[in-house]
């Protein structure tokens, strides 16, 4: 996606000159350019698939999940936009597919397991895992460590209440949404998680 790197670093180029900043300063304006672009190219792009597939609601739902989470337990980054945007797109319409078109052939005991089995295996790897850094942004102090962890257990907490709230209304497409959103940000913490997504880079780098 060339095109966002372009916009980002001509609007940041723009905003350093009319504020006659230097190059350090252009450097994260082009940085926060680059994530408002990405994000806006992100959204359309996936609110135009969920649409035309009939996706829109587990979609959105199964994102605004697993971006929420990420915010405290961190995971996995792709080196460039373009794979970041084709790995999540693929994973989550794949996701949304099964969450909008098997909710209905799902007990009620069937969905409560799911997020039972969910919600304990997601707990154990936020203990171990999270928050995950990045190389670019590590997280070395240990009250910030243990900060990002307690957050990350307290908003699943959250979301396991969400579920059940949900589920006593018969929701189970939301509550499946859920799980699997939780489920692809926790995916993305673990160790399997990074080398599935190492081996996903190399294959799209020889592509």
């Amino acid at each position: 996606m060339r095109f966002v790197q372009k916009w980002s670093y001509a609007c940041a180029k723009h905003l350093a000159y009319v504020l006659n900043e230097n190059h350090n300063k252009r450097s994260v304006y082009y940085y926060g350019f680059y994530v408002l672009f990405g994000t806006l190219v992100k959204g359309i792009i996936l609110i135009s698939v969920s649409l035309l597939l009939g996706i829109f609601i587990p979609a959105l739902v199964t994102v605004v999940v697993l971006a929420s989470l990420r915010l405290f337990a961190g995971g996995y980054h792709f080196d460039t936009y373009g794979k970041c945007l084709f790995v999540s797109m693929a994973l989550t319409i794949m996701t949304a597919l099964i969450s909008q078109y098997t909710h209905i052939y799902w007990s009620m005991a069937a969905v409560a397991i799911f997020l039972f089995i969910v919600s304990a295996f997601s707990l154990h790897m936020l203990i171990k895992y999270a928050p995950k850094d990045t190389p670019t942004k590590p997280i070395t102090d240990p009250a910030a460590i243990i900060k990002f962890k307690r957050l990350s257990i307290v908003y699943l907490g959250i979301l396991l209440v969400l579920c059940c709230i949900l589920l006593f209304f018969n929701l189970k497409m939301y509550v499946i949404a859920i799980c699997f959103g939780v489920l692809l940000e926790i995916f993305s913490i673990t160790p399997a998680g990074h080398g599935f997504f190492n081996f996903i880079k190399s294959r799209l780098n020889n592509v």
